[in-house]
C-alpha cells in the first residue's frame, strides 16, 4: 500500500512538473515580431544568421560559445497591378509562379489570385512580376518566428521524455487505480506531442512558403477621339456640307436677329 501511494504520488508530481513546464514555454508562443515594409527591407530586418557571440580574449578559449541561431521568417507578399485584360493577367501570374516552383491556392475573374512561392525564390519571383507589369506595388511583411518554433522544440523534447518516464512507471503499476491514473498522464502528454508536432510542421510549412496575394485591376486608358478627313471623293460633299451650314446661319439671320435687352441699374 505504501508502494502504491508513492507511484501514484509520483505520477502527480509529473503531471504538474509537465504542466508547469508547458504553461512557463507557452509564453514564448505569442513573442512574434511583425512589420511590413517592401522586401528589400524585409532583407534588412531578418539577417539570416543572429550576431555572433563575442570572441575571447586571445589564449583564452570560451567556454559558453554557441552556435550562431538562424532566423526562421514567415513572409508575406500583398501586390497590387494593372493590366488591360485581367483574366489574361491572372493566368500570366499563376504560370509565372508555377515557373518558380510555386502554385496557385485560389484566383477568381475578378484578378485576386493567392499563391504559395518558396520562400528562397521569392525576391526573384517578385522581381520579375514587377518587370512584367504596370503601376506595380508591393507590401512585404515579415514575421520572425524563430522563438516560436524553437520554443515548440523544447516542449516536444519535454513531452517526449514525460511520455517514456510514465511507460516506465506503467510497467511498476500494481493497482487498477494505479494503472488507471498513469494512463490519464499518457494521455495528455500523447495529445500535447501531438499538438507540438502539428505546430512545427504548420511553422515549417510557413517558412519554406510564402504567401503572395496578387491583385489585378482594370487600367484605365482615356478615349483618344480621331479625325477624319475626307478622301479624294468625299471633299465636294464635304464642302456642300460646310455650305448648307452657312446658308443655315444666314437664313436664321433673315428671320431671326438678336435684340439687345436693356441693362437694369441698381439704385444707389
Amino acid at each position: 500500500m505504501e508502494i502504491s501511494k508513492k507511484l501514484i504520488t509520483s505520477v502527480i508530481f509529473l503531471g504538474l512538473t509537465f504542466s508547469f513546464t508547458q504553461c512557463s514555454s507557452a509564453k514564448g508562443m505569442k513573442r512574434e515580431s511583425q512589420k511590413n515594409f517592401s522586401y528589400d527591407e524585409a532583407e534588412d530586418y531578418a539577417p539570416s544568421v543572429a550576431a555572433a557571440p563575442k570572441a575571447a580574449p586571445s589564449g583564452e578559449i570560451s567556454q559558453n560559445t554557441t552556435k550562431p541561431l538562424k532566423r526562421m521568417m514567415v513572409y508575406s507578399v500583398n501586390v497590387n497591378l494593372q493590366s488591360k485584360e485581367i483574366e489574361a493577367k491572372v493566368t500570366e501570374v499563376i504560370k509565372l509562379a508555377e515557373s518558380f516552383g510555386g502554385y496557385a491556392l485560389q484566383y477568381s475573374s475578378n484578378g485576386s489570385v493567392n499563391l504559395k512561392i518558396p520562400a528562397e525564390k521569392l525576391k526573384q519571383f517578385l522581381f520579375t512580376l514587377r518587370n512584367q507589369s504596370q503601376n506595380y506595388s508591393e507590401e512585404v511583411s515579415a514575421q520572425d518566428v524563430t522563438e516560436d518554433y524553437t520554443d515548440t522544440e523544447i516542449r516536444m523534447e519535454n513531452a517526449l521524455k514525460m511520455r517514456i518516464r510514465l511507460l516506465e512507471i506503467l510497467k511498476t503499476a500494481k493497482t487498477l487505480e494505479e494503472t488507471l491514473k498513469v494512463e490519464a498522464e499518457l494521455n495528455k502528454v500523447s495529445e500535447s506531442i501531438e499538438r507540438f508536432e502539428g505546430r512545427l510542421k504548420y511553422l515549417s510549412s510557413a517558412i519554406q512558403l510564402s504567401s503572395v496575394h496578387v491583385q489585378v485591376r482594370q487600367k484605365w486608358e482615356p478615349v483618344v477621339q480621331k479625325e477624319y478627313k475626307p478622301g479624294p471623293l468625299g471633299y465636294p460633299f464635304y464642302y456642300l456640307y460646310i455650305g448648307l451650314g452657312k446658308v443655315k446661319d444666314g437664313v436664321l439671320w433673315l428671320f431671326v436677329q438678336e435684340i439687345p435687352k436693356e441693362k437694369t441699374e441698381i439704385p444707389d
